[in-house]
């Protein structure tokens, strides 16, 4: 038996269950060895339903929360496990199941829980015209469109291209009754698909710019990733001080701040809930170009909240980067993971006095983390700092006539070296 419950906790819910019932049909469903329950409890009138439909015997996590979080109610689910069709994507018999549904419920929108090509999602849709019929992708498109520009662009070239595959199907069908106008269609669907390619590069190229220039003047670069829901964004507001909305897909691009953590100069990324459990599919990285360079340019991640470490398992391994897991979005557990992950050097400094000696130690104690100053025949300092700012502190140490030198420090926080 396949059962869904819905994740979703409105004033109303839908149940469906699909039970293998070999040899027996019920007359009001008109499908083969499937019987079909609905239950629906309704303590307010209904918004705007919708049905997310799925063949491969189970639903994709997030997409109930997705399709939640843009204003339908109640949010029904109908699962069952069936070959995919090569004309329908889904098979005849779910195909009329939906059809019931559709006519029964009054569903505004159907979900495809899956990935359908153009000449699937166009002939699905002429089948059940009495509704919007949409994909995964699009579902997550839509949620970030609004203040993201390249999912918006996006959107509009995957509408350009079903147009374009109606208009070829209409012009192949009429082919053999003459000359019927719709050669001029497909030719228009071509010069709107071309101009929102460009557009859709352009928009991507400005979100890849905007993350690589943002914030350059730091030590480390950390991104924060998690699933549908994570609280990432929480745990990015309370790491760099910022405010910003919790709703599910926000935000709607990745966002940047920067904090301090220890001796480093650190930039956060967060980044929208990533709907998906094995890496980033192009349909993500497409509407999230800056979340490939954040990835490019990412010192380490941290992962957050449930769920999430399959995605960042394979997104660490693709990227060759450290990461740590966090259960929720504790900044002090937070600091501690990434004290681990981001690299530091002790030193010790011996400096001259001198009047350009007092300006070194006030940026000193701007830039490193300070553990011990002392005035003796010199100005003698032992300091932790970023691994990466160490040859710039060498040189300014030097410049100074003053010397620097590393320290070992061993598990226990006993220095082993020191300066002669």
């Amino acid at each position: 038996m396949l059962e869904t419950s819905l994740p979703r906790t409105g004033p109303s819910a839908v149940r469906i269950e699909a039970r293998d019932q070999p040899g027996e049909i019920q007359p009001h469903v008109a499908l083969r060895q499937t019987e079909v329950r609905y239950t629906r409890t309704l303590s307010t009138p209904m918004g705007k339903p919708a049905l997310i439909v799925s063949q491969s015997g189970r639903l994709t996590p997030w997409l109930s929360t997705l399709v939640g979080a843009q204003e339908y109610e109640p949010v029904s689910t109908l699962v069952t496990e069936r070959a995919e069709n090569g004309r329908y994507y889904f098979s005849p018999a779910t195909v009329a199941q939906i059809d019931q549904r559709i006519h029964r419920m009054d569903e505004q929108l159907v979900v495809v829980d899956g990935v359908p090509h153009p000449g699937q999602l166009v002939d699905v849709r002429g089948r059940l015209q009495s509704t919007t019929v949409v994909d995964k992708r699009r579902v997550f498109w839509e949620r970030l469109a609004a203040k993201n520009p390249v999912a918006a662009t996006r959107m509009s070239l995957q509408e350009a291209r079903l147009a374009r595959r109606r208009a070829a199907n209409e012009q192949r069908d009429a082919a053999t009754g003459g000359p019927s106008g719709t050669s001029g269609q497909v030719a228009d669907c071509d010069k709107r698909i071309q101009t929102l390619r460009d557009r859709l590069e352009q928009h991507q190229e400005a979100a890849r710019r905007r993350v690589r220039t943002g914030h350059t003047a730091v030590d480390a670069t950390v991104v924060l990733l998690g699933g549908v829901g994570a609280p990432t964004t929480a745990l990015w507001g309370e790491l760099t001080g910022r405010e910003a909305s919790t709703e599910i897909g926000r935000p709607a691009r990745p966002a940047t701040a920067q904090t301090t953590v220890g001796p480093h100069t650190v930039a956060v990324t967060d980044t929208p809930g990533i709907p998906a459990s094995d890496g980033l599919p192009q349909w993500i990285t497409d509407v999230l170009p800056g979340l490939v360079t954040a990835l490019e340019q990412a010192t380490c991640l941290l992962g957050v909240g449930a769920d999430h470490e399959a995605v960042l398992e394979s997104v660490a391994e693709s990227c060759g980067l450290p990461y740590r897991s966090l259960a929720d979005a504790d900044a002090t557990v937070a600091r501690m993971a990434l004290d681990d992950l981001l690299p530091s050097v002790t030193c010790a400094i011996r400096l001259p006095y001198r009047d350009d000696t007092q300006a070194l130690v006030s940026d000193l104690h701007d830039r490193t983390v300070v553990h011990e100053t002392e005035y003796s025949d010199a100005l003698y300092v032992r300091l932790e700092a970023a691994q990466t700012a160490i040859d710039d502190l060498h040189r300014r140490v030097t410049a100074v006539d003053g010397e620097l030198k590393r320290l070992e420090t061993s598990s226990d926080g006993d220095v082993t070296d020191t300066l002669d």
